[in-house]
């Protein structure tokens, strides 16, 4: 018998999660699959949504034993129950519970590739490989030379790392929850039972349990202030100021416009090499962070750092932090005042800034699509790569803004 573990922490458990689970088993065709949500994961310190919500909306993956991806599938508390027991949740543990409650079964597990290329850190990873093959699904395009060269690195024989190949969707836990806190339903990314669970329970609000973030405006401040050089901390404080007017304008909330401000460069001025220690100890967070272009790793250190050390609870502060370098899809209004903030901020000189200034004051989406052409442009003409995130951003808002323009006409 074939088993299949899908695991994660599904906060929420998305579209993509489906897409991914459906790819791996058809790559392994499995007897069975366990879908198993993590009870509080080595690489997070916390998890927005409780480990029996987060069971119940898995749920959701028995669509594909409905629809004949899956033969018998089950999710499985196992991991939230062991939390709760205080006990540490590590992969390794899983897989040996499984090997005893299944001693006859075959042992596949299914990861995204941002997983395996830090796969390596893992607690115990050579018994992980040892007791389970693993199955890939790459949410990336053009990142299968690096994935194989380190699956060669740690499985010289190729007979434990499989690879299975799947449609990129551009979704994210952690951008759907920044859209959920900001109002917004992600009908599009969601199934239909986890949209129930988290209107029932009220989940992903940023007014959630009070006050949305334990670090106030005069924290951040200080904290800039000793991270940054002078030049920089300026910058800083023009792009809150231009945020905080945009927020204004288009009805934001002006202190977390401030906040994702103050802190959107706080990892600029570190190490390559201690970005990559950031994303590496928060995999999950990181999301495939390391596979992208290096200037837009501050952003995500940034934004990795003020979850788990600075005390940042609220996602749309996080996401606008995260993504202000490049963009993404689906990105929120404040996604959009801290991406122009920061490229329009009073000591921004370059040809055709006080043109974007005038834009963004007056159309908030036809200021990012020229916005994101200047970027792309710019990094094209320097022969560099330019990252997906951010052509997938131009293409969904220009998008937007013809069909806006087509019903007007």
């Amino acid at each position: 018998m074939r088993l299949l573990l899908y695991g994660g922490t599904f906060d929420p458990p998305h579209n993509g999660h489906l897409n991914n689970l459906r790819a791996a088993a058809a790559r392994v065709r499995p007897d069975r699959v366990v879908v198993m949500p993590a009870g509080l994961s080595p690489f997070k310190q916390s998890t927005a949504a409780p480990g029996s919500a987060r069971v119940e909306m898995c749920a959701c993956f028995r669509a594909l034993e409905a629809e004949g991806a899956v033969p018998a599938l089950c999710v499985s508390g196992w991991e939230v129950e062991q939390a709760a027991l205080g006990r540490c949740n590590y992969t390794v543990l899983t897989l040996e519970m499984l090997a005893r409650t299944y001693p006859e079964a075959e042992l596949y597990m299914a990861m995204g590739s941002d997983m395996l290329l830090s796969f390596d850190s893992w607690h115990r990873w050579q018994e992980i490989l040892r007791l389970a093959r693993l199955v890939v699904t790459s949410r990336n395009v053009g990142d299968a030379p690096e994935l194989h060269a380190k699956a060669k690195q740690m499985d010289p024989t190729g007979a434990r790392i499989l690879f299975a190949q799947v449609e990129a969707l551009p979704m994210a836990s952690s951008n759907l929850r920044a859209r959920l806190a900001a109002g917004e339903a992600c009908e599009n990314e969601l199934p239909a039972l986890v949209r129930r669970v988290i209107r029932r329970e009220g989940l992903y609000r940023a007014d959630r349990g009070g006050k949305a973030e334990t670090m106030n405006l005069k924290q951040a401040k200080e904290l800039v202030r000793g991270r940054l050089s002078d030049k920089r901390y300026e910058h800083t404080l023009n792009v809150r100021k231009m945020a905080v007017k945009l927020a204004k304008r288009y009805g934001v909330d002006e202190d977390k416009a401030a906040l994702a401000a103050l802190l959107h460069d706080s990892a600029k001025e570190i190490s390559k090499d201690e970005m990559r220690a950031i994303m590496r100890a928060h995999p999950e967070l990181a999301e495939g962070g390391e596979e992208r272009p290096t200037p837009v790793w501050h952003g995500i250190c940034a934004a990795i750092l003020a979850r788990t050390e600075w005390g940042v609870e609220d996602e749309a502060v996080l996401s606008a932090i995260a993504c202000h370098t490049a963009g993404k899809p689906g990105m929120s209004r404040l996604d959009k005042i801290v991406y122009l903030a920061d490229m329009t901020s009073a000591e921004r000189d370059w040809p055709g800034v006080n043109k974007l200034r005038k834009l963004e004051l007056k159309d908030l989406d036809l200021a990012m699509l020229a916005a994101l052409r200047q970027t792309n442009d710019f990094v094209l003409s320097q022969g560099k790569p330019l990252d997906p995130m951010s052509k997938a951003a131009y293409d969904e808002i220009k998008a937007e803004v013809d069909a806006r323009a087509a019903k007007a006409g």
